[in-house]
């Protein structure tokens, strides 16, 4: 028997990049630090399958069947999934361990038939948070992270959405406020520039922004841009980014 047999950890990613979900991938970056023999990792995520409601003759009124998924959607999906595989590498995640899949279907159905087809060791992913977007869906659809809980055949590990309070790590902690940002504001055009975001997302315990700050809100909008979240933009001299 090999007693080094690599072990497989599956990251489930909604298609919102929620921050729990956030919280999960920076959880898998550090097993891949305290686990030995090193892991191999696959990336999910699932386009929800749109459901229609039929009554036409011959099927049951409520049938409900699934609507087809757009090119947009997978396009999207699969730049998603890039996306999380640049930021693992950018916490020392090598990219030869990780692997992209995008499946389309009820995501804790497919998070959990993934994880058996490939025999996995461990499946991570993010609870739901208490937005009211959150609510709403976990009211009509019921809880994701649960559901995968109950379905899967091996361990699953669920991560909670971060409580943002005082920062250990200024980078990291305007890089999270930046996507947190992004998420709440799905679809609205945003330019951001170093000094603005040091001043709108500047920890509750200092007033004004320092150079510690202005230093680590240039490098959290770089590691965005870097995987490809935001756009570099020079205007007038200065450097600033957009999200489209």
């Amino acid at each position: 028997m090999n007693r080094h047999k690599s072990k497989r950890v599956l990251l489930g990613v909604d298609a919102d990049f929620s921050p729990a979900t956030q919280r999960a991938l920076h959880t898998v970056s550090e097993l891949f630090v305290c686990m030995s023999p090193p892991i191999s990792l696959i990336v999910l995520t699932v386009i929800p399958i749109e459901q229609t409601v039929m009554t036409n003759p011959g099927m049951y009124v409520g049938q409900m069947l699934p609507l087809a998924v757009t090119s947009e959607q997978r396009a999207d999906a699969e730049q998603l999934v890039l996306q999380v595989t640049h930021l693992l590498e950018q916490q020392g995640v090598s990219e030869h361990s990780v692997q992209g899949l995008v499946r389309v279907g009820l995501p804790a159905e497919e998070i959990a038939r993934v994880a058996h087809e490939r025999k996995v060791d461990l499946i991570v992913v993010g609870s739901q948070g208490a937005s009211l977007k959150e609510k709403l869906r976990r009211f009509l659809f019921g809880s994701t992270s649960r559901l995968v809980l109950e379905l899967a055949s091996c361990p699953v590990m669920i991560v909670n959405p971060p409580r943002l309070t005082q920062p250990r790590h200024l980078v990291e902690w305007y890089q999270l406020a930046i996507m947190q940002y992004l998420q709440e504001h799905t679809g609205r055009f945003t330019v951001f520039t170093v000094q603005q975001v040091a001043c709108e997302f500047l920890p509750a315990a200092k007033n004004t922004p320092g150079r510690k700050e202005i230093a680590a809100a240039a490098q959290a909008l770089e590691r965005l841009a870097n995987c490809g979240m935001l756009y570099r933009r020079d205007i007038e001299g200065e450097r600033r980014y957009i999200n489209d």
